[in-house]
């Protein structure tokens, strides 16, 4: 991307920004309590800690959860700067980068079921993530991890070697205090007790969700709702009628992708109905390296990269749904370098005819998708420009977790897979290690969904973790580029905008950039 072109979207952040905070401070008027209505298309993932991993469960999770350290509610760049929360500050860091000691004080809290929050309900969530019955996706986050300690109030984990981004880590919501009582059933648990502001109190998997405030929270953090409600399986159509007569308060799935532009002339952006925030995170297909068709077939692989219409796809998406991208790393990272390696303005067939010949092994790609928002539409685009290389797509949609999981799961008959990624923290080993390092892989709960397992590379990554500052930048850009030139596990397609719908009803509008909308904040205008 121009170095002029990527000024002119940080200005124009940057002014959206500044027009949300404004609408922030003049609905920071409004009163609390009351029950916000929320819209989901399609069911999270999860509402256990240990498993929830879509952004639409983090949002959950981030009125729920009582973590170490937390980012706070805030807009950029505040809200993605790290502070203690359950610990009483920044943990003592010894044995070379190796362990880490935090002093656990929540007497500000307790869980919703009124037991107390001490080191070992923090002890507790390593142990369930590392239960084989859940088989969390989070097992990633703690491959370094070596030992972990509850001693009173002190909370001491030892790694392997020392790791830069571990206090990012921390900050997620697989990490976030649990009773130490609470179980492994497959599947997860629907209603955990939590120690955060809010707390799932009942949950009807793909029909509700409601969320209580926690009556023993008594800490910092906003908790100006009484009650929020989610109404699972309405579709974007039908969400987008309800928050327009105020039925329904928050389109959390989004509303359809051609009614952005109407509702930005109707309302504005950011002033109060609709609200665009930029995203740090990608939208890409990821090609399963396990399957015959692109099994070491590199050439096959960057052919793709140079035959999808990566405009015509964005468009889809509808008004500021984002920008058009081909690398791993979202240009919101200090590790990001523009390689220019796959055209952005349109497909190049010319040369992607020339690196798919002989290559296309029978020509027929299974493609799992989402049934969901523009996913439909993207899906015939990329139907149609494979076919200009000679191979025909099989289409399957799901709900948006149902693909996840299949996605995620080993053998999975699929070769081509539609995700989008939004940072889970700040780093490039999110983007790099997180969703491209094979020797992570496990029968199911994956996120390296391309099944890429190559050692060469996954000790180029191991060896860039390990760094820090300039250094740590310089490793993951030179690996992002060097991934997607030499081995194309993926056709990036964009990075991406957060776009808000909400009713006449809401006040208190706060984002993080992290968590996206921050629920513990909302409010409701009388």
């Amino acid at each position: 991307m121009p170095k002029h072109l990527r000024r002119s979207i940080a200005v124009l952040a940057t002014a959206l920004l500044a027009v949300g905070v404004a609408g922030q401070a003049r609905a920071s008027r409004d009163v609390s309590g009351g029950t916000l209505n929320v819209d989901l298309a399609t069911d999270v993932d999860s509402t256990d800690p240990a498993l929830a991993y879509l952004n639409t469960s983090w949002e959950i999770e981030y009125s729920t959860c009582l973590k170490l350290v937390n980012y706070p509610d805030a807009e950029a760049p505040k809200g993605s700067t790290l502070v203690p929360e359950a610990a009483a500050g920044l943990p003592r860091v010894s044995n070379g980068g190796r362990t880490y000691d935090f002093d656990v004080d929540a007497g500000f809290t307790r869980f919703s079921n009124g037991e107390r929050v001490t080191a070992r309900s923090f002890a507790h969530a390593f142990q369930r993530i590392r239960s084989p019955r859940l088989e969390s996706p989070a097992t990633q986050f703690v491959s370094d991890v070596t030992a972990v300690h509850a001693r009173g109030s002190h909370l001491v984990v030892t790694l392997a070697k020392p790791a830069p981004d571990f206090l990012a880590r921390m900050a997620m919501p697989f990490f976030c205090a649990v009773p130490a009582g609470l179980g492994t059933p497959t599947g997860g648990v629907l209603t955990p007790p939590s120690a955060g502001p809010y707390y799932v109190a009942s949950r009807v998997p793909n029909r509700s969700i409601v969320l209580k405030r926690n009556p023993y929270y008594k800490g910092p953090r906003p908790h100006n709702l009484a009650e929020v409600d989610y109404t699972v399986g309405n579709d974007q159509e039908a969400t987008l009628l309800r928050v327009e007569k105020g039925e329904t308060d928050y389109a959390a799935g989004g509303v359809p992708p051609t009614a952005y532009a109407p509702l930005a002339q109707k309302y504005g952006i950011n002033k109060g109905r609709l609200f665009v925030r930029p995203l740090l995170g990608i939208q890409y297909f990821a090609f399963n390296t396990q399957r015959p068709i692109f099994k070491g077939n590199v050439p096959l692989r960057r052919a793709i990269n140079f035959a999808i219409d990566r405009h015509a796809m964005l468009i889809q998406a509808g008004f500021l749904s984002g920008r058009r991208a081909d690398q791993i790393l979202p240009p919101g990272l200090s590790a990001y370098r523009n390689a220019d390696l796959y055209p952005l303005a349109g497909p190049n067939l010319a040369a992607a005819r020339k690196l798919a010949a002989g290559h296309t092994r029978g020509g027929k790609v299974v493609f799992y998708t989402s049934n969901r928002g523009s996913s439909p539409a993207i899906a015939q685009i990329l139907q149609y420009d494979l076919k200009q290389i000679g191979l025909d797509v099989e289409t399957q949609m799901f709900p948006t977790a149902v693909q996840l999981s299949k996605m995620g799961t080993r053998g999975e008959p699929y070769d081509i897979g539609s995700h989008s990624w939004a940072a889970d923290y700040a780093d490039p080993y999110d983007f790099v290690n997180v969703l491209l390092d094979g020797s992570k892989l496990q029968d199911s709960g994956n996120v390296d969904f391309a099944y890429f397992d190559d050692p060469t590379y996954v000790k180029r990554m191991g060896q860039a973790s390990l760094l820090a500052g300039p250094a740590r930048d310089v490793a993951y850009g030179n690996l992002d580029a060097d991934i997607m030139r030499n081995e194309a596990p993926w056709a990036v397609r964009a990075n991406m905008n957060n776009r808000i719908v909400v009713s006449g009803h809401v006040g208190c509008f706060a984002y993080n950039p992290i968590y996206a909308v921050d629920l513990a904040a909302l409010c409701r205008k009388h």
